[in-house]
């Protein structure tokens, strides 16, 4: 992902499960790939939707 990718990805994950530390999503969910089992399945569809906007975003 791409900067711009991760930063809506936080955004959205943050939303999304009513979370409170930006750190800690950004570091363990998203650089680090360790996310909750109860959230896994979301999170990813989620990922993979930024993902798909991101290729194809016009440059």
């Amino acid at each position: 992902m791409d900067e711009k990718t991760k930063a809506d990805a936080l955004v959205l994950l943050m939303n999304e499960f009513h979370l409170q530390s930006e750190a800690s999503v950004l570091k363990d969910w998203i650089i680090e790939g360790r996310l909750p089992d109860i959230y896994q399945e979301r999170t990813v569809q989620l990922f993979q939707n930024q993902i798909r906007k991101q290729l194809v975003k016009p440059w």
